[in-house]
């Protein structure tokens, strides 16, 4: 019976051969493309940066005493709430002013210049990137009535905000 056996792999093996070849086959393609779109000074796919916005402020009750941060999360103020809002920057912005402007989002869609820029000079350390502050909540209300407002901050000279963030003020009913 040995005499009737052909010589060379058996099936299994020549399963297991067609699949390396198809693999090894596979790969010198892929090489031989990749070779011609370099060869054509194609260039080869890069990831592009992602585009930032403005980053997000952080309004609370407190200031962290440690990290200086806005701390007991909250975008809702009544009469004699403390409003306190921070923002960390991946840097220290470099400056030692920053611009505030506070826009009154109407129930119409409309907008409404609360605090222009003009007046929301604020002082900050130009060697943190962490900037923040904190305001009697019935400071604003006085100011700039009840409702839902948009801040925006920008570095002086800047065009657009590198931080932006809502919050509301909410008018304290008297008890009768």
């Amino acid at each position: 019976m040995a005499a009737d056996r052909r010589g060379g792999p058996g099936p299994r093996a020549r399963t297991w051969l067609g699949w390396v070849a198809a693999a090894l086959g596979v790969a010198v393609v892929a090489f031989l493309v990749g070779r011609a779109g370099s060869e054509a000074g194609l260039s080869s796919p890069s990831p592009s940066p992602s585009i930032t916005g403005p980053l997000p402020i952080t309004f609370g009750t407190a200031l962290d005493p440690a990290s200086g941060e806005a701390i007991q999360p909250t975008d809702r103020f009544r009469d004699g709430d403390p409003l306190a809002y921070s923002v960390r920057m991946a840097v220290a912005p470099g400056v030692d002013t920053i611009l505030v402007e506070i826009i009154r989002l109407n129930d119409n869609g409309t907008e409404t210049i609360a605090q222009p820029l003009a007046d929301g000079e604020q002082g900050i350390v130009a060697t943190s990137p962490i900037f923040a502050f904190k305001v009697q909540a019935s400071k604003l209300l006085d100011a700039w009535g009840p409702g839902v407002y948009a801040m925006r901050i920008y570095l002086p000279d800047g065009a657009d905000p590198i931080a932006t963030g809502r919050f509301t003020l909410v008018e304290t009913p008297v008890a009768s």
